[in-house]
């Protein structure tokens, strides 16, 4: 009886713990339900979900730059 009961609190820590997912402020994060999107722009914080349909990707929101050196080029005249 024991082992039954303790194999039913594990299952339901984890769909318990899989319902529920952090967004930080740096991210934004898009809820997929079976691979189309729900919500396309989660705001930051603590959210809910349902377990084993829904899934959720997070992407980095920051300013992202990337120093390039500058090429020189011709235009149609020959001119650089």
């Amino acid at each position: 009886m024991k082992a039954v009961f303790s194999i039913l609190i594990a299952a339901i820590l984890f769909v318990a713990s899989s319902s529920v997912y952090i967004v930080n402020q740096w991210e934004t994060g898009v809820v997929l339900r079976l691979g189309e999107i729900v919500k396309a722009d989660v705001e930051p914080g603590l959210h809910f979900k349902t377990p084993f349909i829904n899934s959720v990707r997070k992407f980095d929101s920051r300013l992202q730059t990337l120093d390039a050196a500058p090429e020189r080029y011709l235009t149609s005249e020959k001119k650089t």
